[in-house]
């Protein structure tokens, strides 16, 4: 059995990306990478996201700062519109969190009741939401 000795695993839920442009008060909104691997926050509901950017991040980033994503777990995100605990949650055209729709990229589960605006603790998971019944019908006739 072969034993590999190395750190090259990095067990941490976040990682770092320069911003792409000068932005603020981003902590819990999703984002995403654009073609030069800069942080953008997501602005197309229902999208791929890297991850939610984390709370303790400076109010204010210019750009080429280091900016905070958190990738897996669980912590906070702003959230835009009520949610029950549980509910699938997607990004929305501002970076917050919104239900998700069929088809929708889902980034994590609400772990609470929330209202729009607040911040919500929530766990990363990444997986596109379902069809719906009908749609899964019409799409067998």
């Amino acid at each position: 059995m072969k034993q590999y000795i190395t750190n090259g695993i990095n067990n941490s839920p976040t990682i770092a990306f320069p911003a792409a442009a000068d932005m603020r008060d981003i902590g819990g909104k999703a984002v995403k990478l654009n073609s030069d691997n800069e942080v953008v926050i997501c602005d197309t509901k229902g999208e791929k996201a890297l991850g939610i950017v984390t709370i303790d991040n400076d109010t204010e980033i210019l750009r080429n700062d280091s900016v905070s994503v958190q990738i897996k777990d669980i912590g906070p995100a702003i959230i835009g519109e009520d949610v029950a605990a549980l509910d699938e949650l997607t990004v929305s055209e501002t970076g917050a969190l919104v239900k998700a729709g069929s088809g929708d990229n889902v980034i994590a589960i609400a772990l609470g009741n929330y209202s729009k605006g607040s911040a919500g603790n929530i766990q990363i998971n990444r997986y596109m939401a379902a069809a719906s019944e009908s749609e899964n019908e019409s799409k067998t006739e």
